[in-house]
């Protein structure tokens, strides 16, 4: 879950003389992983090379802890929100199951009552609520109900890529093919009031993919990333008024792999030259998770406007 406050004071690395609106490094590891973080919490995924798997990492303000649960053969599907009592919780899919890690109590629980035969995954918390997926659908857990959500009607073969609940709704990314042979277009959704509203959409052709990267929720606005693998243009930085429907954009990256809203810049899970899943010999640790500098939004395109339109 990506925050719902104002920034706090969960990366204690700056140093007296770097600029406040410098970039910071938080973390380096030697394979891709998604980060998230809630009020003082950050969590993200560390590759073990020697063992093979990825291992959850935590840091806490400025402690950093390796919660002794259970490693992943894949990178956690992991998110940090606002808990039922309001603190962090972290919670994370680990070989088709979802777990939370309360930072508090240093707890590992598996969600039983989510759990299924089959694969759950990109599990999203908000204080009694959870979403995640389950195959090609999207379902929410409230109040005791675990209820299938509203999705878009596509002819065509449908993915579920993100997931980030908040108090603005659920926002959904879905991807599904134009041309079966070549092209797809990945759109991010507002899934509220059992109503499923377009916010923007980011189409891929020939050996360009595009992606929303991770929708991150503050007061009125969402914010996310759109990256382009291939032709390496078009990578931008959002913010969309959910109010008004205005859409802001400020220079993106197309290596940014996770993107959180802090304020007034992002925490971002950043791929680097060297940065190989799996990771090979020898590896250099490239993937790294940064607090951006300060992004200065302005009014988008004309042509990215017109991506908010179904």
């Amino acid at each position: 879950m990506r925050p719902l406050a104002a920034v706090a004071a969960v990366i204690a690395l700056a140093v007296a003389a770097t600029p406040a609106d410098a970039e910071e490094r938080v973390a380096t590891e030697p394979a891709p992983f998604t980060a998230d973080t809630y009020g003082d919490v950050v969590a993200w995924s560390a590759y073990d090379r020697g063992a093979g798997v990825y291992r959850l990492r935590v840091q806490r303000g400025s402690v950093r802890v390796d919660p002794p649960v259970a490693p992943s053969q894949q990178a956690f599907d992991l998110d940090v929100g606002r808990g039922p009592d309001g603190a962090p919780l972290v919670v994370y899919a680990r070989a088709g199951d979802v777990f939370q890690w309360d930072p508090a109590t240093a707890r590992e629980q598996p969600l039983a009552e989510v759990n299924t035969a089959a694969d759950e995954s990109l599990p999203t918390i908000h204080l009694s609520a959870l979403a995640f997926a389950r195959g090609r659908r999207v379902y929410l857990r409230r109040d005791g109900n675990t209820r299938r959500q509203p999705r878009p009607r596509f002819s065509r073969e449908i993915s579920v890529e993100e997931l980030e609940l908040s108090s603005r709704g659920l926002f959904a990314v879905y991807r599904t093919d134009i041309v079966p042979t070549c092209c797809s277009k990945a759109t991010l959704f507002r899934i509220a009031g059992g109503r499923l509203r377009h916010v923007f959409s980011v189409p891929s052709g020939g050996a360009n993919v595009g992606r929303v990267v991770s929708p991150s929720v503050l007061g009125r606005n969402v914010f996310f990333g759109r990256t382009n693998q291939g032709s390496g243009q078009g990578n931008r930085f959002f913010r969309y008024d959910l109010r008004s429907g205005r859409l802001f954009a400020a220079r993106g990256t197309s290596r940014a792999r996770s993107l959180t809203w802090r304020g007034d810049r992002f925490l971002m899970s950043r791929d680097g030259p060297g940065c190989l899943s799996p990771p090979q010999e020898p590896t250099t640790h490239s993937c790294e998770l940064v607090l951006t500098d300060a992004i200065p939004f302005t009014r988008a395109t004309r042509a990215d406007v017109r991506r908010t339109r179904p």
